[in-house]
């Protein structure tokens, strides 16, 4: 009864994230490709220069508490209120850091709008800081159908805001207002829906608890952006604007994908997890099919994404666009190994080896100094390409140590890994071979989205069934109500 249970609570929080990630982030998706219309790439990569600084400084507000909290079995008063009140003083630290340094960072990439820019968006670390509980609350109580309420609802309305900027003709300044509106809504409502209020107490015992199991995920996620933003940072440097601007919408597509499915995939299971890490045998079988679940609809979308990157970037963003295509099937590739790499972390920090996590983190991160030279000395491409053998190179890694700490082996990983991999591969061949069709672009787009979903499907159906398909396809089914 109690698995049942379980397993109930987690295909709802799947769903619900779904709908969340396709509900919030998918609205922010489409505002983002009418602003593509809108405005150009130049403006587009001044605000992506302040994405190492924004986004380093936001997993140093949260200290890794969000995970100790979610990780720990029971969770009281003074527990909440010193996580609250931690971050909160971090953030109002970070952002006077911020505040006094946006001219050194604005005379390092030779923009002086960078000067206000990176003060606006700085106050995003405060209105941060401040939902962090009200958010760990929910997760903890498996509420991703009122997370999906405040994602969809804060997207609606800031993208509005964002869009109306544009064409009143605020430039860049409607990407910083969309983005801390957001933020803003999003605390608003989290306050709202959790119904905690902090109290006057700080508990330095509870704080060294979690600590203990926070400040490695800390270090983890701070090596982890590193890993993950340095490419911009080197590219918004060496190069223009204007090429980082291209650079970042190939990015941001190809991460509609990959981010989103291991956001969902790992909050929802994480939890879940963790809360069976003394049962091996039964947490061992959750996470293959975690595993399985995330590489079936993770594969099917980025390689998907790879067969229709041409008539994909000239039919939803212009002609201007058109240099991100190319960045946008390298980037494809090398995203195929991110939600494998975000499982693996996930099961090992479920089972309370965040120190491994961070020893990894650190590797990939040593590993990205050589897509770093590519990118300084050849090119563009040159960063990406080797930034797919890194990939491959670190998810290897990864496997290896997920097999230590879970009855998993690296050959099983790979051999339940392969038959989705072949199956998204034949059907990514096929749809990019429709891209010389002699028609408009956007007829070729809906061709290869409907053969590539009749493909997926077929083969799904009846060359290589499997039950993780099948629980996906009974979970549309009853979200659709047509079963």
């Amino acid at each position: 009864m109690e698995a049942e249970n379980l397993k109930e609570k987690t295909a709802k929080g799947v769903k619900w994230g779904f709908i969340d990630n396709l509900g919030g982030t998918g609205i922010l998706a489409v505002v983002n490709l009418v602003l593509a219309r809108l405005l150009t790439p130049q403006e587009f990569g001044i605000v992506g220069m302040t994405s190492i600084f924004i986004t380093l400084s936001t997993s140093l507000v949260d200290s890794g508490f969000t995970g100790a909290l979610t990780r720990k079995k029971t969770v009281d008063e003074k527990d909440l209120n010193t996580v609250f009140y931690f971050n909160l003083l971090t953030s109002l630290a970070l952002y006077l850091i911020l505040f006094f340094a946006a001219p050194l960072i604005a005379d390092f990439f030779s923009q002086p709008i960078l000067v206000q820019v990176v003060r606006i968006l700085g106050l995003s670390l405060i209105v941060t800081a401040l939902s962090i509980v009200q958010k760990v609350i929910l997760v903890r109580k498996l509420d991703f159908r009122t997370q999906a309420i405040v994602s969809v609802v804060s997207a609606v309305l800031s993208g509005a805001a964002g869009i109306w900027m544009a064409t009143a003709g605020s430039g860049l300044w409607s990407l910083v207002v969309m983005q801390l509106s957001r933020l803003v809504l999003t605390t608003v409502l989290l306050w709202v829906f959790s119904r905690w209020m902090p109290g006057w107490m700080f508990s330095v015992s509870s704080f060294r608890e979690m600590f203990s199991f926070g400040g490695r995920l800390l270090l983890t996620a701070v090596i982890s952006t590193l890993w993950s933003e340095i490419y911009a940072f080197i590219i918004g440097k060496a190069y223009t604007p204007s090429v980082l601007g291209q650079y970042s919408r190939a990015d941001k597509f190809r991460n509609m994908v990959t981010s989103n499915v291991s956001i969902v995939m790992q909050r929802v299971t994480y939890p879940v997890l963790a809360s069976i890490r003394d049962e091996k045998a039964r947490q061992a079988r959750a996470y293959r099919k975690v595993l399985r679940t995330t590489v079936l609809i993770s594969f099917t979308a980025v390689m998907g994404l790879a067969a229709v990157s041409e008539a994909f970037v000239l039919t939803l963003v212009g002609s201007q666009w058109m240099p991100a295509v190319d960045y946008l099937r390298i980037l494809c590739l090398s995203g195929l190994f991110i939600p494998l790499m975000i499982c693996s972390a996930n099961i090992i920090n479920a089972n309370g080896r965040s120190d491994t996590t961070l020893y990894l983190e650190i590797m990939k991160t040593c590993l990205a100094v050589f897509p770093v030279l590519a990118g300084i000395f050849i090119s563009i491409e040159a960063l990406l390409w080797s930034t797919v053998a890194i990939s491959a190179l670190s998810y290897l890694v990864y496997a290896v140590m997920v097999s230590k700490y879970v009855d998993y082996p690296v050959a099983d990983q790979l051999k339940d890994i392969f038959p989705f991999f072949a199956v998204s591969a034949v059907m990514a061949a096929a749809v990019f071979c429709l891209a010389w069709l002699p028609l408009p672009q956007w007829l070729i787009l809906l061709i290869q989205l409907a053969a590539g979903f009749g493909l997926t499907v077929f083969a799904y159906e009846r060359i290589y069934v499997n039950e993780e398909y099948q629980d996906i396809r009974d979970t549309v089914l009853k979200l659709l109500k047509l079963d």
